[in-house]
């Protein structure tokens, strides 16, 4: 990390920066720290005061890294903080964390790295606290994790004050992500549990849906399952955020849309990279794979080439050519299943962290 910290100063030093209070956090999380020590890492790297409600409690540690009064002066007094939503909503840059809102104190012109700072403390918080405290992350971890009991599980569910009789669905998003802002139901609407997960594709933010709950992307949305089956729920979330495509950053993947072909991707995963099909496609170039798309969706070569930019005429000596290639055509019937499966099983096994 060090050494690409120093690579990355000679060649663009903001990038650098943001690199360092990544790495910064990281640090901070892999050993244990507590709230105080990560607002305070907060407000040392910002220059500015640092503030978080969690649950029932508030914090706020200045930029010399000494607690401060649970309070700031607003409007001529001092007012307790319930969030910034809750005083001032927009007054200073801030995300939610579960149970509660992170900010940042900075008064005037935001810093280059505000953004990111926060981002990160935010991410820390989740994850500690999902790590220690017992709380609604720790009990969404058990609840969405297949190797607990059943009884663990219903356990947790009953700490989350999860309804057993009901159905929901799991949402996996980058960890990154700011779960008020995904959620449809507007800043007002009760916020569901969410905690972030270690999974061997990095760290992802999962969240509990009602059955009928929208999110916007970047997501992945489970399977609907009974409350003390949400593990499957989130496997399947977790399975369609992978499958998003590399450019779809606002869009949403839902397990329950994919049908018989979600059965078929998890079945050949394990085995994905040594299939034929998936090895063809991945020695491709992203631009052949762009024209291989259109092909495949397009009701023509003629709609294809338009689409693409292309004369109709070259796209269809590339057809040719491309359909030597493959093996088969991908505008056949037969041809455009086979390459959709493949295209799937070639993002599963590109897929990178997240977050």
């Amino acid at each position: 990390m060090q050494e690409l910290v120093g690579r990355l100063t000679a060649l663009d030093p903001a990038a650098s920066e943001s690199l360092k209070v990544v790495a910064y956090f990281d640090v901070l999380v892999a050993g244990g720290v507590g709230l105080q020590a990560l607002l305070r890492g907060a407000a040392v790297l910002s220059g500015t005061a640092a503030g978080a409600v969690v649950g029932r409690r508030t914090q706020r540690v200045g930029p010399d890294g000494d607690r401060l009064p649970d309070a700031v002066a607003g409007s001529g007094a001092d007012v307790a903080i319930a969030g910034p939503a809750a005083t001032d909503p927009g007054r200073w840059p801030s995300r939610s964390v579960a149970d509660g809102y992170v900010w940042l104190e900075r008064e005037g012109s935001p810093h280059a790295n505000d953004d990111m700072i926060i981002e990160r403390l935010a991410l820390a918080i989740d994850l500690v606290r999902a790590r220690h405290d017992g709380g609604t992350g720790s009990s969404l971890g058990t609840l969405i994790d297949a190797s607990r009991d059943l009884a663990d599980r219903r356990i947790a569910l009953a700490r989350l004050r999860l309804d057993p009789s009901r159905e929901y669905r799991v949402a996996a998003l980058p960890a990154s992500r700011d779960v008020a802002a995904a959620l449809s139901g507007g800043s007002g609407a009760p916020r569901p549990p969410s905690t972030v997960v270690a999974t061997p594709y990095g760290l992802v933010r999962a969240v509990v849906l009602g059955r009928d709950a929208g999110i916007a992307g970047p997501a992945g949305l489970g399977t609907t399952q009974p409350a003390d089956q949400l593990a499957e729920s989130f496997r399947t979330a977790l399975l369609a955020l992978r499958l998003l495509p590399a450019r779809g950053a606002a869009e949403v993947v839902d397990a329950a849309d994919l049908g018989v072909v979600l059965a078929a991707v998890s079945a050949l995963e394990p085995v994905a990279a040594q299939q034929p099909d998936v090895v063809v496609l991945a020695r491709l170039d992203a631009r052949t794979r762009a024209v291989l798309d259109e092909l495949a969706a397009a009701d023509s070569v003629r709609a294809a080439a338009a689409a693409l930019g292309m004369h109709h005429s070259t796209l269809q000596v590339r057809h040719d050519a491309l359909t030597s290639e493959l093996g088969y055509d991908p505008r056949s019937l037969q041809g455009r299943a086979r390459y959709q499966l493949a295209r799937l099983l070639l993002r599963l096994t590109e897929s990178r962290p997240a977050g």
